[in-house]
């Protein structure tokens, strides 16, 4: 066995002084007594045949002993091996094992197995779980490291994006200024080039008449002497002179004016590129902010209206769509299509709070919670009425007219390019024939009401 300074000991606690104990020297009649009971038992033994002083006195076997006191260090070490690594997760060195911790000495370990590496063989540690547990859970970590500052820095793109939208809205709405006043000066300035182009045709007619005229008295003046006749063909000539110099005053306002008109193209043709990259950068935020930041590859927005209601309609999972919503959106020219997408994966959430039961609150107030700000809770009866064919609707496989109410308002300025509108038919579930849910009804173009 190892020395005992090896294995560890638990302190004992002092014992208490204990109390004076009674003399065990046996009395007279004691001995008597045991004298005559071992003499008895002899006797017994002796009429059985069995005599004890006649039996060889036990030898034991010093080979046995020593093998099992080998084998017996040998699992005491293999035992505080895999007690070590079980504690610490990896193998231990020599200078890893302090006897003063109770673990074995690295000369008992030689004397055992030969070398610390053959007891390291021997014990099988290196195939041990212990260290690809340790490697596995090493990787795992790092993975999620670079993972976590991959996704840090997702959400600070994301957020600097966010930071730029109003200011790309403000570039979008002065180029958009920009051009119509370009194509207001345009059109003015191509009026204005036909009204010198008439007029400087007029005047070259007038200029030819007044040349043929002057080259006529001129020849009759060459042929006459009168005098009053003279100062005739001097007026004339005199005002051929202004005409031309009328001409040549034309001529160089109708350059000025081209010059103007191509300054005013190009200034319209940069406004337009302008306006085309900002929409562009507007999908890409649109498509972007509010996705779950999580996709490895920024997701790729869509072109058209079409294809953001046909991408949501795929990805829903409460949200109902009507064949009148695919055909409005193939006929609107809005131009932010990522930002339908992005309001009909939040209208998506909504719906799902929706259908589960009451919310605790109205469902405008529950669209701002997802990101939905310009939500209308209804349309007004007269213009429902009005305008029956735009507000009204069926669900596929079904001819059964149904209204639309509340909708949400896309983008800002005017036109359809720049405006967009959903509208929603909202269910309780008290009719049978529509389970309660949310349906859209309508994407696209703003519907005509009594301001229209």
């Amino acid at each position: 066995m190892l020395p005992a300074s090896v294995r560890r000991v638990a302190k004992k606690k002092p014992a208490r002084p204990a109390r004076p104990q009674k003399s065990a020297e046996p009395t007279t009649a004691q001995l008597r007594q045991e004298y005559y009971a071992r003499r008895a038992a002899e006797q017994a033994l002796e009429e059985l045949g069995l005599r004890l002083d006649e039996r060889p006195a036990p030898k034991g076997d010093a080979n046995w002993w020593s093998e099992a006191q080998a084998g017996l260090d040998r699992l005491e070490i293999m035992h505080a091996v895999w007690r070590f690594t079980g504690l610490t997760g990896y193998a231990p060195e020599p200078e890893d094992f302090d006897p003063d911790q109770g673990w074995p000495t690295p000369s008992e370990v030689e004397a055992v197995f030969g070398s610390w590496d053959k007891m390291l063989d021997e014990s099988g540690i290196d195939e041990a779980i212990f260290g690809v547990v340790v490697e596995k859970a090493l990787a795992a970590h790092e993975k999620l490291g670079a993972r976590e500052k991959e996704l840090e820095q997702q959400a600070r793109k994301l957020e600097d994006e966010g930071r730029k939208i109003p200011e790309l809205k403000r570039r979008e709405e002065v180029a958009r200024a920009k051009r119509d006043e370009a194509d207001t000066a345009r059109q003015e300035a191509e009026a204005a080039r036909d009204a010198i182009g008439r007029e400087r045709d007029a005047l070259a007619a007038r200029i030819a008449d007044l040349q043929a005229e002057a080259d006529g008295l001129r020849a009759a003046a060459a042929a006459s002497a009168d005098a009053r006749a003279g100062g005739a063909e001097l007026e004339l000539l005199e005002e051929m002179e202004r005409a031309l110099a009328d001409q040549a005053a034309t001529q160089q306002a109708r350059d000025e004016l081209h010059d103007r008109m191509e300054r005013l193209r190009a200034e319209r043709e940069q406004d337009r590129r302008t306006i085309a990259e900002l929409t562009q950068l507007l999908a890409r935020v649109d498509a972007e902010v509010g996705t779950a930041a999580v996709d490895a590859e920024p997701e790729t927005p869509p072109a058209t209206v079409l294809e953001a209601v046909e991408r949501a309609a795929a990805e829903a999972k409460h949200l109902r769509f009507a064949p009148k919503a695919f055909e409005t959106a193939a006929d609107s020219p809005f131009r932010r299509p990522g930002l339908v997408l992005r309001t009909l994966r939040n209208l998506d959430e909504l719906a799902g709070r929706y259908a589960t039961g009451d919310m605790g609150k109205s469902l405008g107030q529950a669209a701002a919670e997802h990101g939905i700000t310009q939500w209308k809770p209804d349309i007004a009866e007269t213009t429902r009425k009005r305008y029956e064919d735009d507000y009204s609707f069926a669900l596929e496989g079904s001819s059964r007219k149904l209204w639309v109410g509340p909708h949400i308002g896309l983008g800002s300025g005017s036109g359809a390019q720049f405006i967009a509108r959903v509208y929603l038919h909202v269910s309780d579930g008290s009719d049978p024939e529509v389970p309660r849910g949310i349906v859209v009804a309508v994407v696209g173009r703003h519907l005509p009401d009594t301001t229209t």
